[in-house]
């Protein structure tokens, strides 16, 4: 069943919200990062012959929300992408050739756009599957009867075993979809293995590995490094901002304006994503609040946040790979009807946890259900 997906933290802000116009005439569509400054998006989305060839203008939008009312947008410096996708132009795309060695239709309905700046340090990327066979996939994308909310599906798809496309058959797709990715894991560990063509079929990216990890390894001549692309940042009392850590694809969270600005000053691995909620009121009830302790994994690189003394405790005498670090900030030990749960999750591969206090991310986690569902950490107040 589709819901309306978080398009303010990832992977969701990673996803793109694409309008591309010839003429008078706009047409808009899903895109995914996939790199600093790579957009993977359907061929069909940015060309299309029966109005001139590739669109006069392409905007490419992250973290979209149309209620927003003055959006961000980018404009790529370059595009690969193929014209021969529907070869009499009728608008109707097949899903493949049925030939093992060619391409033709959805096959190879994917383009890439190299976008001029470095929107990857800011909102994030997919990683990229080229080996995806079958199994539980999930769909991110902006469709028209959704009214261009991000929305998210999720379902059984499979690698044809002759044409190079997934069969998203049982995925709910719909117009506006187009160009979106289909994708494995969850929270912080996903990965692409198509895009979106038709209702029934996306171009597996296994068939285009090879241009598109030259084309991906080679395109950032196109970025502006002279500049640099600075955060808005905006203080707020009680706020925990969130940033997010590209070399271990996790979230880190402070309560402290200062050590915000200061890992925004280094330019480093940690990408500032703004307030992600609030601490417990400073006018609270004593007896209502809990700590949270920051405890820092040494092995992983990653920070434990836990108001568990237990827990705490435990990890500070018992693994020397956990530094206790001090207490975090404060929240609330139980539901006082205007606050909102903060769920934690388990990722066993990487050893590592993942916060959200949405509970449409909650759902969309168990039910793919790679990571481990820890239960209620504590309750925070909403951003």
């Amino acid at each position: 069943m589709s819901f309306e997906a978080n398009d303010d933290s990832y992977p969701g802000q990673a996803v793109a919200y694409i309008v591309a116009t010839w003429g008078s005439q706009s047409f808009v569509s899903s895109g995914v990062l996939v790199g600093r400054n790579d957009v993977l998006t359907a061929s069909h989305s940015i060309y299309d012959a029966t109005l001139g060839g590739l669109a006069d203008e392409v905007k490419v939008y992250f973290s979209y929300d149309p209620d927003d009312s003055n959006p961000t947008f980018y404009t790529p410096a370059y595009y690969n992408y193929y014209t021969d996708f529907d070869p009499d132009n009728d608008g109707l795309i097949y899903s493949g050739d049925n030939r093992a060695f060619t391409l033709g239709g959805a096959e190879k309905d994917i383009a890439l756009l190299s976008l001029s700046e470095a929107a990857g340090d800011i909102y994030g990327w997919f990683g990229i599957n080229y080996s995806y066979t079958g199994g539980n996939v999930s769909v991110l994308g902006f469709p028209g009867r959704y009214d261009n909310n991000l929305t998210f599906d999720s379902g059984y798809a499979y690698k044809d075993v002759v044409d190079n496309y997934v069969d998203t058959s049982f995925l709910e797709i719909n117009s506006g979809n187009s160009g979106g990715p289909i994708f494995t894991g969850s929270g912080n560990d996903v990965s692409v293995v198509g895009i979106v063509s038709t209702s029934a079929a996306a171009a597996s990216v296994a068939g285009h590995e090879s241009w598109l990890t030259s084309n991906i390894a080679s395109n950032d001549v196109y970025m502006d490094t002279t500049t640099t692309t600075t955060p808005v940042v905006t203080t707020v009392e009680n706020a925990i901002y969130r940033f997010y850590n590209t070399d271990t694809g996790t979230h880190f969270y402070t309560a402290s304006s200062n050590e915000r600005d200061t890992i925004i000053a280094a330019s480093g691995s940690m990408n500032y994503e703004g307030i992600a909620f609030k601490s417990a009121s400073a006018t609270a009830n004593l007896s209502d609040l809990v700590s949270v302790y920051r405890l820092y994994n040494t092995a992983t690189g990653t920070h434990l946040y836990t108001s568990s003394e237990d827990e705490r405790t435990n990890l500070t005498n018992n693994s020397p790979d956990f530094n206790y670090e001090g207490v975090a900030y404060n929240a609330y030990a139980s539901d006082n009807g205007s606050n909102a749960a903060l769920y934690r999750f388990f990722n066993g591969t990487t050893g590592t946890h993942f916060y959200t206090a949405s509970e449409a991310e909650k759902t969309e986690l168990q039910t793919v259900g790679l990571l481990t569902y820890e239960g209620i950490a504590y309750y925070i107040d909403t951003a």
